[in-house]
């Protein structure tokens, strides 16, 4: 585990300075999600060529396949490099996201584990993480009032349920919230990721910032929608947009501006992908 400032964070998604110098490998083997939010599109089969974003990859991978990829990753890019698991679903609804840990942990003992989350499974799979040794997590909380999340998800599974509306957000705030704080209690490094979608959350942004920061979140990196789904025909925010929320949530907590929104199989140095999603405007 580790336990530093943000300035040190030696991980290309939480240290603009580190964007360029750290490569981290997306491991697709989380194929189902636990909650529908309108912004999302997920695609298998998506080739290098075409556009890259999150929820998006070539193909869904085996965890008993992950250890080759990995060497040859860890052996170009070296062992500072970061493995993560990002998606294309959510790590925490998927079995085979423990299972690749787990062979990882086995085979490249000092391999350092990050993973992306919406957080709704986080509470109940804290110990598996602790003991996987995962030290890097970013959760994406888009909404810290139920009103606004149930304009952004449009349902949760909880399991034995589905649960929508405000109901749901409720839920998902109340388990993203617990699971930060065991996380941080843990000794995890945390990030929050928050999709900023205008006229929706766009003003609510700061006040995610700051929930995040009472949390004991060190990192906040508030992400442009990428028009898709049930969001196709919404507009993305602007760069002045953006710029107004880093500065408006930069008193809280590390605001990390660099994010490239990356596909869930992508890998090598972030700044540095042959294919990205851009943004105009």
């Amino acid at each position: 585990m580790i336990s530093t400032s943000p300035s040190l964070i030696d991980h290309p998604c939480m240290n603009d300075r580190m964007h360029h110098c750290i490569a981290r490998i997306h491991l697709p083997v989380a194929h189902r999600c636990n909650i529908r939010c309108f912004y999302c599109e997920r695609r298998v089969g998506i080739l290098p060529a075409e556009r890259g974003r999150p929820g998006t990859c070539e193909r869904i991978m085996e965890p008993s396949e992950t250890i080759d990829q990995v060497l040859g990753f860890l052996d170009t890019w070296g062992h500072r490099s970061i493995v993560g698991i990002a998606g294309p679903g959510d790590p925490l609804a998927n079995n085979e996201t423990f299972e690749t840990m787990a062979l990882i942990r086995r085979r490249f003992p000092n391999a350092r584990l990050c993973m992306c989350t919406n957080g709704l499974n986080l509470p109940d799979s804290m110990e598996k993480l602790k003991q996987l040794g995962l030290s890097f997590l970013s959760v994406t909380i888009n909404a810290v009032e139920a009103l606004i999340g149930a304009k952004i998800h449009e349902w949760i599974d909880n399991g034995s349920d589905r649960l929508h509306g405000e109901d749901a957000a409720a839920l998902l705030m109340d388990r993203q919230f617990t699971g930060i704080e065991m996380a941080v209690q843990s000794g995890m490094m945390v990030k929050v990721n928050s999709v900023v979608i205008p006229d929706i959350n766009h003003d609510h942004i700061p006040e995610v910032a700051r929930t995040a920061a009472r949390l004991g979140a060190k990192v906040f990196n508030p992400m442009p929608l990428i028009p898709s789904g049930a969001f196709a025909d919404r507009n993305a925010p602007t760069m002045p947009m953006m710029k107004t929320i880093h500065s408006k949530c930069s008193p809280y907590l590390s605001v990390f501006k660099s994010c490239k929104q990356c596909r869930a199989d992508a890998r090598g140095i972030p700044g540095k992908d042959p294919y990205k999603w851009k943004r105009t405007g």
